[in-house]
């Protein structure tokens, strides 16, 4: 665990290195529900756990580029209080509980310095009614097999297609090794999902996509050990497009069809979006029709013209919920 610091205190040039650690305080709550918004999109009802922020590879369209005013990983390090958090909180909740912790950085990338994820894992086992996703670029997972109970543990490995990870998502595991990662923690005994968040319009996109849904089928031999999938259209706040105009860097992310969306942030034009998660769904139901498969914010619209909405006729939220019962065993009780 990084010796803890005073933020004011953090040199520019170690504020501004990405593959640098520090340790911090964090003097507000570390458990918040998921920050979607509620203006037209439908919100999976995700809890968040947030042990540290930042992350050391570099995608470029990251939105944290212009959340923090640094670019260095903050690995907080009053644990105590998370788990005091955690403690007095969860008795009181009732109903199944999905945290994660991959919102504002990569979950499993400081691993080996923090331990924050089996931690937060071991955390929260005694609890019967949650389970926790640990969502992750990162090729080397062997850190997180420490826990006591896999089977109530995720592991979510952000997908994209071997040329958008190329392009856009520089230090982080190629597809392959993601597939590779996956295939690992399934050995070990814990569940797996997939995001394809963001995806990408580009020439070729959708046979691209396709034959990633096709790979993950051919290293996951039971579908049932996949937790959920998840797809979004890359989207951004407009504070991102000038950050990396004034780094010069990858302005051709925003230069496609995009609207201004009612949550404030930039999206491809309807129809895009509409085509790629058709042609996702598809392909889905080519291989395993019963699989958990969602959209990230997007309107009940979008999920009536995507030919999904039969998927939800409760709700998003309960949709998901039933399926972390499933997993949990909760649904035989």
């Amino acid at each position: 665990m990084p010796e803890t610091i005073n933020l004011h205190s953090i040199p520019p040039e170690t504020a501004n290195d990405r593959s640098a650690i520090i340790g911090l305080e964090n003097k507000g709550e570390f458990w918040k529900p998921c920050p979607g918004t509620t203006k037209g999109y439908l919100c999976c009802g995700y809890q968040i756990i947030t042990p540290s922020t930042g992350c050391g590879m570099y995608c470029r369209y990251c939105i944290l580029q212009a959340y923090f005013p640094y670019q260095c990983q903050v690995v907080f390090t009053n644990f105590d209080d998370l788990a005091n958090e955690i403690k007095t909180r969860l008795p009181q909740k009732k109903g199944v509980l999905r945290f994660g912790t991959g919102e504002f950085g990569d979950s499993l990338f400081s691993e080996k310095q923090s331990g924050a994820a089996v931690k937060i894992a071991d955390l929260l086992d005694p609890y019967e009614n949650v389970i926790v996703e640990f969502k992750t670029k990162c090729a080397d997972i062997s850190p997180i097999f420490g826990v006591q109970n896999p089977e109530k543990v995720i592991i979510g490995f952000s997908m994209n297609t071997p040329a958008m990870i190329s392009c856009m998502e520089e230090k982080t595991a190629s597809l392959d090794q993601r597939l590779s990662a996956a295939e690992k923690c399934l050995e070990m005994g814990f569940k797996v999902a997939f995001h394809f968040d963001p995806m990408f319009i580009y020439d070729n996109w959708e046979e691209d996509y396709r034959n990633v849904v096709r790979a993950i089928f051919r290293v996951v031999k039971d579908p049932e050990k996949i937790a959920w999938i998840s797809m979004g259209g890359f989207r951004s706040m407009p504070s991102l497009k000038s950050v990396l105009k004034n780094r010069g860097d990858h302005l051709s992310l925003f230069s496609g069809e995009m609207i201004c969306g009612e949550d404030g942030k930039l999206r491809y034009f309807r129809p895009l979006r509409v085509a790629l998660y058709r042609a996702m769904l598809d392909e889905f139901n080519r291989h395993f029709p019963q699989i958990t498969l969602y959209m990230c914010m997007e309107s009940p619209e979008v999920w009536e013209e995507s030919g999904m909405i039969d998927k939800i006729p409760g709700g998003l939220v309960k949709y998901l919920d039933c399926r972390a019962m499933r997993l949990l065993g909760l649904d035989r009780a």
